[in-house]
């Protein structure tokens, strides 16, 4: 190289792709005492370089740029370069100094006494600095950064490895820039910019998806545009395109292999196969410390191998890399393979499952994949660890006709789990069959067929019998034990099936010892599905803030260890919108419902909860006075429900469709959808399906006729069908099942004439149950004139005073959410008075002879807002007409004329 050509940054021919984002951060960060762009060949380190040295002379920054090659591995021959790369800043240096017969010493004292004299700061590219890179040189650039009388000299070293000699220094005192093939690599965005100035063809999303492929490796990339515009089949030029390509092969072969140590190359290809390996795995496949070793001197090299985050100091190699040796691995007889199953039974040895499975299918294994599985506990492996197992068992599931699955029951079973959880019944079934009939009668797999039977049938919708749980309380109370995942799965599955028969704390008893066993086994993935189970009890039992707590849990484990919008946290924000959409919260539950129950109509998930959130959108519509919406949720989770094979769902929400007609008026409508979808009359008194202790949500044949009758003015019809009800049942209904029992009663009673009776019934409920936490059972029960009912049973005989006000606060809690019939705030009590001041305000234009549509233009209130506040004036003040409301404030001296 002439001096001319080595004192200047190279000039490229074709136009360079300007790295702004890097050069704005270094610009950012100022000039440190040591800059290193360090990179394998190809990554653009001396183009980017020379973009940053051009930047910098336009700033005014004194500059100077050499190019280093072998021969500067000589310390004489490296300073003498550098003096005579100074000589044009001190032209007035150097006369009749015959500086080539100087030693060492001397030459660097000299370099030294001269870089002082330029007092201003300077900066010195040294370019190809690997091709000096030797233990005497090294020595000299540590001398040169250790003056500190040369601190205005700012060191750019381009480099294909890394300097060796000490940094800690200067990175404690922040003068250590860095600057590796994680920097280098292009963005998605200066790689559309480097395809731009041909007309290529090729997409964004094309290039995008090459650049990540590729990892904005520069050379990669520009063999690319080289490639796709000499071959007008462009896609398949990108379909095709890594390490394996004869072009890119013949680069990597001649800038980065042929100039690597035999030991080193060997080494790369033993290794070709494994997609990353760190010192520990390699001293395990090789038996020995010689070929970890090797490890300690890649990084000399400036391979395009990256170091990856996290512990254990794992590596890879680019993908373009890693493609090109694997294929001259393959040419030159390498059992690759072979490793890379070697590899499966180190992680195996190390516990870790989840890769030993990984690398025994890359490995072409999937027998030995399936004996990792069946030795680590088989379908238990779905429930491990914070995340759980089933992407395990969906790799296995794909090479599944290739395994013996009789050899492996316990497998299989997982295959069988794993397979419901995505909504693939049959398949669930099948490798069920499989299983069962691989162990016959084999007593060992006995409890395991037992508890996944009892897990299939929450997802297939099927009811488990009352011998099948004792089955698995047996099988807890074994003097032998059981595995901990096991006996979390078998506590799992009897806390949900006594949930769905209303035996509420024997649920949440079995939902906390199964809490802290999966916790026991480290398996937080398992530990986390209770909280459903625990928190639907608390809902039914009446304690809305247990349940709160419990989905809370579940929501906040779920999105730091899984993820949001994950299945889990669709789960738990279902069941949430559930808790708050009942206490008339419908922004609350609008929102989650939205994106979290379309998630589980095609996610993970039983019956229990998608009626959870069916009936909370319901729930939201309805209030909201939605019914064209309401009705088109049904329409869509009924397509789910029998997409899925949800019976159960699917009656439950033709019942709903029923209730909704119902509550429109078309109660003809609502008569014959009962008769088509299995809530006819035939059906009144059917024990089963009017059994309220298994039927959680929805209606029951009984129930709807009973509201039906109702509708229809049948009074006596409408009583025996309730009385019947609530006689036949052998078990205690849950908490909100009893108060939909008792407004029920309360509208019978009222139809009857007997509003003493009722009002009794009205009280106890407001006094005896946390209706507040219910509220929306009030608004969804009767017709319009619910309310007004309520109140005037409120205003009957000695009705306390504090269940008025328990009354009040639950309607206004459903009824301010009517975008018609708005109800404003709970207001301040003035003193003297249990009316607010919009109540005194209301009856003071009352007073005046004011109409209800003309206090409602005064106040800016909708006509039905005026109702509901003369409602609670007519209940506070114990009467039930306008005049009576007035004469009765005047009584009590509160001002009105």
């Amino acid at each position: 190289m002439n001096d001319q050509n080595r004192y200047a940054p190279p000039i490229n021919g074709q136009r360079p792709i300007k790295r702004r984002g890097l050069l704005d951060g270094l610009q950012r960060s100022g000039l440190r005492r040591l800059t290193t762009i360090v990179g394998s060949a190809g990554y653009g380190k001396t183009s980017f370089a020379a973009q940053w040295h051009e930047t910098l002379v336009a700033l005014k920054v004194r500059c100077l740029w050499v190019s280093l090659e072998p021969e500067h591995c000589d310390q004489r021959q490296f300073l003498l370069t550098l003096l005579d790369a100074l000589q044009p800043l001190l032209p007035d240096e150097g006369g009749g100094l015959d500086a080539a017969s100087l030693p060492v010493p001397s030459l660097l004292s000299i370099l030294a006494t001269r870089l002082r004299r330029i007092g201003e700061p300077l900066v010195l590219f040294l370019d190809d600095y690997h091709l000096a890179q030797t233990d005497a040189t090294e020595a000299l650039m540590a001398k040169i950064l250790a003056d500190r009388a040369l601190d205005h000299l700012k060191l750019v070293l381009i480099s294909r490895s890394p300097p060796r000699f000490p940094l800690s220094a200067l990175r404690l005192h922040g003068e250590l820039k860095q600057i590796g093939v994680a920097d280098l690599g292009f963005s998605d965005d200066e790689a559309l910019e480097f395809f731009a100035d041909r007309n290529l063809g090729l997409s964004r999303e094309q290039i995008g998806a090459l650049n990540r492929r590729t990892e904005g490796w520069a050379v990669a990339l520009q063999m690319v545009r080289l490639l796709v515009h000499d071959n007008p089949e462009g896609e398949a030029v990108l379909a095709s395109f890594d390490g394996s390509n004869t072009e890119m092969g013949n680069y990597l072969s001649e800038q980065v292999f042929v100039q690597l140590p035999g030991d080193i190359q060997q080494f790369l290809l033993q290794t070709a196969a494994l997609p990353a390996f760190s010192r520990d795995l390699v001293s395990g496949l090789f038996e020995g410390e010689a070929s970890a070793l090797l490890m300690d001197r890649l990084a000399d090299h400036a391979l395009p191998i990256t170091l990856l985050a996290g512990e254990g100091g794992w590596m890879r190699s680019h993908p373009v890399f890693n493609a090109f040796l694997r294929q001259k691995a393959l040419r030159q007889g390498f059992d690759t393979q072979s490793a890379v199953k070697r590899a499966a039974r180190w992680f195996e040895a190390q516990g870790d499952f989840d890769q030993a499975v990984r690398h025994a299918l890359w490995g072409g294994s999937a027998d030995l994949a399936a004996r990792i599985i069946e030795t680590a506990g088989g379908w238990r492996r779905v429930y491990a660890t914070t995340r759980g197992g089933t992407m395990l068992f969906q790799m296995i599931s794909a090479r599944a006709a290739s395994i013996d699955l009789d050899g492996f029951p316990l497998t299989t079973l997982g295959l069988s789990v794993m397979s419901a959880k995505a909504g693939q019944l049959e398949a669930a079934n099948h490798y069920l069959s499989i299983a069962e009939r691989a162990v016959g009668g084999a007593k060992a797999f006995a409890a395991d067929l037992r508890v996944v039977r009892v897990l299939l049938s929450l997802y297939l919708d099927h009811w488990a019998s009352s011998a099948d749980l004792a089955a698995l309380e047996d099988d807890l109370l074994k003097p032998e034990g059981m595995e901990l995942i096991h006996r979390a799965l078998a506590l799992n599955m009897l806390s949900y099936n006594y949930l769905i028969r209303s035996d509420l704390e024997r649920a949440r008893h079995y939902g906390h010892l199964a809490i802290r066993t999966f916790r026991d086994g480290g398996a937080d993935f398992g530990a986390m599905h209770l909280y459903t189970h625990i928190g639907q009890a608390a809902f039914f039992s009446g304690d809305a803030a247990g349940a709160e707590e419990a989905y809370d849990h579940l929501i906040a484990e779920v999105q730091g260890n899984i993820g949001a919008g994950s299945d889990l946290d669709a789960v738990g924000q279902v069941l949430k919108a559930e808790l708050v959409s009942m206490r008339g919260d419908l922004k609350a539950a609008t929102e989650p419902l939205s994106w979290a129950l379309p998630h589980l109509e095609r996610h993970d998930t039983w019956f229990d909860l998608l009626a959870a959130g069916f009936m909370a959108q319901q729930r939201v519509l309805r209030i909201g006075g939605d019914a064209v919406g309401a009705h088109a949720s049904i329409d869509r989770v009924r397509s789910a429900a029998k997409r899925r094979g949800f019976d159960r769902l699917t009656r439950l929400i033709d019942g709903e469709r029923c209730v909704l007609l119902i509550e429109t008026g078309d109660i003809e409508q609502a008569i014959r959808n009962a008769e088509l979808s299995g809530f006819g009359r035939v059906f009144i008194q059917a024990d089963r399906l009017n059994t309220l202790a298994i039927h959680l949500r929805g209606t029951t044949p009984a129930l709807l006729w009973t509201r039906i009758y109702l509708a229809q003015g049948e009074v006596a019809r409408a009583r025996e069908t309730l009385d019947w009800l609530k006689t036949c049942q052998a078990e205690r209904p849950h908490l909100l099942r009893s108060i939909e029992l008792q407004l029920l009663e309360i509208r019978l009673l009222f139809a009857e004439g007997q509003k003493d009776a009722a009002s009794a019934y009205l009280c106890d409920l407001l006094m005896t149950t946390p209706l507040a936490d219910y509220s929306a059972l009030l608004r969804l029960e009767g017709p319009a004139d619910f309310p007004d009912m309520l109140h005037t049973l409120a205003g009957c005989g000695q009705f306390p005073q504090v269940a008025r006000q328990r009354l009040i606060q639950c309607l206004e809690q459903v009824y301010r959410t009517d975008p018609v019939a708005a109800v404003p705030r709970v207001e301040t009590i003035l003193p003297g008075s249990d009316l607010t001041d919009r109540e005194r305000s209301v009856l003071t234009l009352l007073s005046a002879g004011l109409s209800n549509k003309e206090i409602g233009r005064k106040l800016d209130l909708s006509d039905n807002t005026i109702k509901f506040h003369l409602r609670n004036i007519f209940t506070k003040l114990n009467v039930s007409t306008r005049t009576a409301a007035v004469t009765a404030a005047r009584d009590r001296g509160m001002g009105l004329r």
